[in-house]
């Protein structure tokens, strides 16, 4: 019976364990440019976003850097991988650069961004489709 409990024990504190690696804040970047798209534009834009992925609130805060574009639209994308394209996720609210602000993920998109298949890239008026792109990985 104590080797019983034992175990259980051990099990409980295992899964505590693994589920508190799960909620630790995890880095991300990336580096946005024409060439990143699909297909590559000629734009010389370019931005640098940073993420901070909270497991345990299950929040992604960003911090976007730009130049050399005017944004009519700032979206992450997925799941793909580099050279796929991906419906929009999320909307992130324009602004002058830097834009900074969290977004609320859900279960599947937090498994996606932790596999590293999200993207981010700014849409413009000339390149409705996306201006600039980059992969979301891990710093």
């Amino acid at each position: 019976m104590m080797r019983r409990a034992f175990f259980v024990l051990s099990a409980c504190l295992f899964i505590g364990a693994i589920s508190g690696a799960q909620a630790a804040s995890v880095s991300f970047v990336a580096h946005l440019l024409g060439s990143g798209m699909v297909p590559a534009t000629e734009s010389d834009a370019f931005a640098e976003a940073q993420f901070s992925y909270d497991g345990a609130l299950h929040e992604l805060q960003y911090y976007i850097n730009y130049d050399g574009v005017a944004p009519a639209k700032v979206d992450l994308h997925g799941p793909a991988g580099a050279g796929e394209k991906a419906a929009p996720l999320l909307d992130i609210p324009l602004s002058e650069s830097p834009i900074s602000g969290t977004a609320k993920l859900t279960p599947g998109q937090e498994s996606e961004l932790l596999a590293g298949k999200m993207y981010l890239d700014i849409h413009s008026q000339k390149y409705p489709d996306g201006e600039i792109r980059g992969q979301i990985v891990r710093q």
